[in-house]
């Protein structure tokens, strides 16, 4: 195979903060950096696209007649046309933001529109997070997010990278973590094998 018939990798970053360029945004953007050239990256607010609440409807009369709208739908299609999605995301309560948390729900749907095959395509694609919080010596806050991520990867028989995790509170300090700087030059592209949950 030459490489001029390769794909290119393509990569997308889900920023779920209700703040744009916070500190979980700004340490993604540089873990980015340090892709090789001709890797796609796809950046997308999350808020932007989660148009209309997730109603669970598998047992209501009729189930999944309706199709998602076009923004839902759009979100399902460049979920899977990447091959591993980012979740860009501070700790909130000790946990996913809500944008996050409706976006992993919204798979439920997804799951039932056949010609999606939502499930099947997103087998053995890769699934991380990029996380920020303002305690400097716990990292164990970020567990139930990193959980949760880990938990949804599994189910669905995707890969899971895990987690970097740089602190900060007012935009920019995580600019600062020089430990979490430094993982960032290497989470997206070290090899999965070794991949494990950093407390940066």
């Amino acid at each position: 195979m030459s490489p001029s018939s390769v794909t290119p990798r393509n990569v997308l970053f889900l920023l779920a903060s209700s703040r744009e360029g916070g500190n979980a945004e700004q340490l993604a953007r540089k873990a980015a950096e340090a892709l090789p050239p001709g890797t796609v990256t796809d950046w997308l607010r999350l808020e932007d696209s989660l148009v209309e609440p997730f109603r669970d409807l598998r047992h209501a009369p009729g189930g999944y007649t309706r199709p998602p709208p076009p923004e839902l739908l759009a979100l399902a299609e460049r979920t899977l046309a990447a091959d591993e999605v980012v979740i860009v995301a501070p700790v909130y309560w000790y946990n996913l933001p809500s944008t996050a948390l409706a976006y992993l729900e919204h798979w439920s749907w997804w799951m039932r529109v056949p010609e999606l095959r939502f499930a099947e395509r997103m087998r053995g694609k890769v699934l991380s997070l990029v996380t920020a919080h303002s305690s400097e010596e716990d990292d164990s806050v970020a567990t139930p997010s990193l959980m949760s991520l880990r938990m949804s990867a599994d189910y669905l028989e995707m890969r899971w990278r895990g987690g970097l995790i740089g602190h900060g509170n007012r935009p920019g300090e995580v600019l600062q973590d020089t430990r979490a700087l430094s993982a960032a030059r290497e989470f997206l592209v070290r090899p999965l094998s070794v991949a494990k949950v950093e407390a940066a």
